[in-house]
């Protein structure tokens, strides 16, 4: 089967002894597939836990060499029995945080000081040149 067959898909990865500094060879990691190459590298995004009927994608996807891959499955992730590892942060309900208005003191506008005026002097005489 192809690999385009599990693009934009839930997939299990499976990491060869290889890849044993990043990931446990025995672990099964979920992933969404969304890209694949024609050099060997395939593009993944790592899933958050927690609702494993629609599964919300954690940050940017990355690409990884295929060579690093021991087994790729697709998967419904409802479904699957076992224990799978998400590499994404843990899913956390959005809760809205309440606000409550404090109140300050606002200190009291000061009126505003008008400048006297300048007294006009008298128009100065300019020279004439004859």
């Amino acid at each position: 089967m192809s690999l385009l067959h599990l693009l934009h898909k839930n997939v299990i990865l499976k990491f060869a002894e290889s890849a044993k500094d990043q990931f446990n060879p025995e672990a099964a990691y979920a992933f969404r597939l969304t890209g694949v190459d024609a050099m060997g590298f395939l593009q993944i995004q790592a899933l958050r836990a927690g609702n494993p009927s629609a599964p919300e994608t954690d940050g940017e996807a990355y690409w990884i060499n295929k060579d690093l891959l021991r087994e790729i499955h697709e998967v419904d992730l409802a479904a699957v029995k076992g224990t799978i590892v998400y590499t994404g942060e843990a899913w956390k309900p959005e809760v809205e945080p309440k606000i409550e208005p404090v109140q300050r003191e606002v200190a009291p506008k000061l009126p505003k000081v008008k400048v006297p005026l300048k007294h006009k002097t008298a128009l100065k005489q300019k020279p004439v040149f004859n």
